[in-house]
């Protein structure tokens, strides 16, 4: 196998795009508004618009962009939706295609690799340390907790619950015995750094290991036993941990296989719910749910119902979650889960609720989430309620701001009628007042997009001339791209081919010394022609979005003929600009040439190059 970039090996790479259909892996984001022969077209998720502009070709497995002129193929379109890195996108495409990526021979990815692999394993020690801790005497506080709390010992067991002894250095000093590096230590996120000397972050604290989706220890959280502030500290971002990417339990509730899964605020919600049989329960790990645990909800859901604090603090975060979760609905608007939002009876946490009245009647609590819009107009209401009188001037702002953020005129009009009947107007004076906010919201956003166009526009790479290509040029590996199995009869056809010499020097004669061995074999395609792109620079911008809008723009004929005649013709153009700057430079260095054997030499080639002109030219007559 030959090595691609990350040094993963290329046929692993053309076999994760090859399963990776990019219509289906598009439409997840992107709702397609209309189709025009082989291309689908919607609203672009990386700018603001209000004419589809983003085009994926369904033949042609790639994507572009008219307005922001984005493009690639369907690695590239998750690296810019995720922001996710190359490898990091092939391997989110592996997982879901059932693609097994090999280890790659990079040096610096498999350093990466090992410190990750050694972190995972400080860890697991971290985690066998605090569970003994937990079954001494030192424990003993942390069990008569979870005993208050009604935590079985089995329960405790399932979540691996811990015990970070009240001791600066315990943990720090068991990991050095055990022969972990200074690096692997300062790295695992479990300690801080005073005065240059290390100390346990976790101290005097109930320990709930974090587990990530495939069931690998990533982070700890720890609650304080008995008095003391902050009552919750979490593990920092490491190597291996992200709280965004993240969701405690996520391991344990996607077995469950249940199409709605139920997002609650702390810890012990999600051990009591799990205890009582409430099994598809997640813990959004000390944040409002956010942009990448939703992606990740998706892949185990329908459905997501969240339950927030009802606290002022529980209701902020409830706000600000829910208008992430409108706004990325504008942006992926492929998107499919339904969320809706439960509230505790009483002002009562899930995990009150549930131990008090069991999992029947928790069940009847989630059955009654109400849509998100709906949860905002009571949100709304709540907060215009000043020591028991309603502030209508407040609650008009607050609502017209919510609607805002909602596009479907149905969802909104409906939310618009719940609001009327509180402000005793008609549901057309509310929308009348969203409507403005929205179009003044919508104008804006469309204007700072356009600000970011043409900023890139602004601060493209200097022009350099080994990064250009000509239309011609850009055509031709275009339609080459489109030959496939073909190759053979075209050459046989008209008894020439393409070669490297034919392309102007830098980029593009790299991408033609990548893809002529490809188009010999007959395996050229338009992702094997934007894989020869990558890292590169075309006419200043990235290759992949300069052979993406070639691609997308190239007319290829209405059959086998008339791609080999295009073909043919736009090779003899691309040669045709060749020589004739040959032509040129061998007429200019005449001029200044003095008489001798140089001279004789460069006016006979000057002499062969303008007769193969002449012998193009009517080649190019021929059909």
């Amino acid at each position: 196998m030959s090595n691609g970039r990350g040094g993963i090996p290329n046929e692993v790479v053309e076999e994760i795009i090859s399963r990776s259909d990019i219509v289906s892996v598009v439409g997840q984001y992107v709702q397609f508004t209309k189709s025009s022969g082989q291309n689908q077209f919607g609203l672009c998720p990386f700018h603001s618009e209000d004419t589809p502009s983003f085009s994926v070709s369904v033949n042609k497995q790639i994507y572009y962009c008219f307005g922001c002129h984005k493009g690639g193929n369907v690695v590239n379109f998750i690296m810019e939706i995720e922001h996710l890195s190359y490898i990091e996108a092939l391997k989110f495409l592996a997982e879901k295609a059932g693609v097994t990526i090999p280890e790659p021979d990079d040096a610096n990815y498999r350093k990466e690799e090992q410190l990750r692999k050694r972190l995972k394993q400080v860890l697991l020690e971290a985690a066998r340390y605090y569970y003994k801790s937990f079954k001494s005497e030192k424990g003993e506080e942390a069990r008569k907790y979870l005993q208050k709390r009604a935590i079985t010992p089995s329960t405790a067991t399932k979540f691996g619950l811990g015990y970070a002894p009240n001791e600066w250095s315990g943990l720090y000093n068991h990991l050095v015995s055990k022969g972990f590096t200074q690096q692997e230590i300062q790295k695992s996120g479990l300690f801080v750094t005073k005065n240059g000397k290390t100390f346990d972050l976790f101290r005097g604290r109930l320990m709930f290991p974090i587990f990530n989706a495939m069931g690998e220890l990533i982070a700890f959280g720890g609650r304080i036993i008995g008095d003391g502030q902050p009552k919750y500290v979490n593990s920092p971002e490491t190597p291996i941990y992200s709280k965004q990417r993240n969701l405690y339990a996520l391991n344990f509730a996607k077995q469950a296989k249940m199409k709605r899964i139920i997002v609650v605020e702390g810890y012990m919600d999600v051990i009591s719910m799990h205890q009582a049989g409430v099994t598809n329960a997640v813990a959004s790990l000390g944040t409002a749910l956010t942009e990448r645990q939703l992606d990740l909800l998706e892949r185990y859901c329908e459905e997501v119902v969240l339950f927030y604090d009802s606290d002022r603090a529980g209701q902020n975060a409830a706000v600000r979650g829910l208008k992430m979760l409108m706004e990325r609905k504008k942006k992926h608007t492929g998107m499919t889960t339904q969320v809706r939002v439960a509230k505790v009876p009483n002002g009562k946490d899930p995990d009150e609720f549930i131990r008090e009245f069991g999992k029947e009647e928790f069940a009847k609590v989630v059955e009654q989430a109400v849509p998100v819009l709906d949860y905002l107009v009571d949100s709304a209401h709540r907060q215009s309620m000043e020591s028991g009188r309603f502030d209508a001037v407040v609650f008009q702002q607050l609502i017209s701001t919510y609607l805002s953020w909602e596009d479907n005129m149905i969802l909104r009009e409906r939310a618009a009628y719940k609001a009327a009947q509180i402000l005793g107007v008609s549901a057309q004076s509310v929308m009348s007042e969203v409507g403005k906010l929205s179009s003044q919201t919508h104008q804006e956003a469309i204007t700072r997009s356009q600000k970011e166009v043409e900023k890139q526009t602004q601060i493209l790479p200097e022009r350099k001339s080994s990064e250009t290509a000509t239309r011609d040029e850009l055509v031709l590996v275009c339609l080459l791209s489109a030959l496939g199995s073909e190759y053979d009869k075209f050459v046989e056809t008209y008894g020439d081919e393409p070669l490297e010499t034919d392309f102007t020097m830098g980029s593009m004669r790299t991408i033609a010394r990548q893809i002529l061995p490809v188009l010999k074999e007959g395996k050229l395609d338009a992702n094997r022609l934007l894989l020869a792109g990558d890292n590169l620079i075309l006419n200043q911008r990235p290759a992949g979005a300069t052979l993406s809008e070639a691609l997308m723009s190239v007319k290829y004929g209405d059959d086998v003929n008339s791609l080999f005649a295009h073909t043919k013709d736009y090779l003899y153009r691309v040669r045709m600009n060749v020589y004739t700057k040959q032509k040129d430079m061998l007429a200019k260095r005449l001029d200044v040439m003095p008489e001798g054997p140089d001279r004789d030499a460069t006016e006979s080639l000057l002499r062969s190059t303008l007769l193969y002109l002449t012998e193009l030219k009517k080649k190019m007559g021929k059909r």
